[in-house]
């Protein structure tokens, strides 16, 4: 599994995850977690918004979603032991949102309509459409992490960081914005330094944009992609 995520055309956004500044979450209870598969949660009812980052904060599963979509709902809670499967079901129950998972360790909120299902055809077109994307998605992560693999100070790996960039129908790298920090600022420049006026691949038509894209730390399930040695820059 990849250590970078990639989603499509966030407008607000928020993103948790265990490097989040003045998170609640409890060490004690994340390491026991990975190592049983169950969590302990005590969590009333509350504002979506806050349940979802408790959770975060409980499972180190990191989370970047459209702030638009938890406005105004609410969340039942979830009280005892579950996997963070469940209990992120149970967070979700009746809120009109379900999960989607771009790896065990990193998901994203999306809205469905319960009340109606779309043709056959519809969902062919849009399956086609997820397909597409995510082709491309992939193959956008791997020509930034490659990028990134060149500068020293830069290397994904080692820091958690939430990116968008925006790209031309040339493939073009035209703007690339930093959500947030990598908690160092030469870091931080050095990415953004690395990346604006790249070449990749074009985008597909229909593809929103920016581009959002969330880098996770390299662990047990986030391989480090900077395994083989890439020249460094001129």
């Amino acid at each position: 599994m990849s250590h970078a995520w990639w989603a499509l055309a966030l407008s607000g956004w928020l993103c948790w995850g265990t490097s989040h500044a003045g998170g609640l979450q409890s060490t004690a209870g994340t390491a026991a977690g990975a190592t049983t598969g169950l969590y302990s949660f005590d969590m009333g009812p509350q504002p979506l918004s806050a349940a979802v980052k408790s959770f975060s904060d409980v499972t180190g599963q990191s989370l970047l979603v459209d702030e638009s979509l938890l406005a105004g709902k609410m969340s039942a809670g979830v009280r005892g032991q579950f996997s963070a499967e469940d209990a992120l079901s149970r967070l979700l129950a009746g809120t009109g949102l379900r999960e989607r998972y771009a790896s065990d360790k990193a998901f994203t909120l999306e809205s469905f309509d319960s009340g109606s299902a779309g043709s056959a055809g519809d969902e062919l077109a849009q399956d086609a459409s997820d397909s597409r994307w995510e082709v491309y998605g992939a193959s956008l992560q791997a020509s930034l992490e490659h990028e990134l693999c060149r500068v020293p100070g830069a290397k994904p790996g080692s820091y958690r960081l939430a990116l968008q960039v925006w790209i031309d129908e040339a493939g073009t790298v035209n703007r690339v914005r930093l959500l947030g920090s990598t908690g160092l600022q030469a870091r931080d420049a050095s990415i953004s330094q690395a990346l604006e006026g790249i070449r990749v691949e074009p985008p597909p038509a229909g593809l929103g944009q920016p581009m959002t894209l969330l880098l996770l730390p390299a662990g047990a399930a986030h391989a480090l992609r900077c395994d083989t040695p890439v020249a460094a820059r001129a």
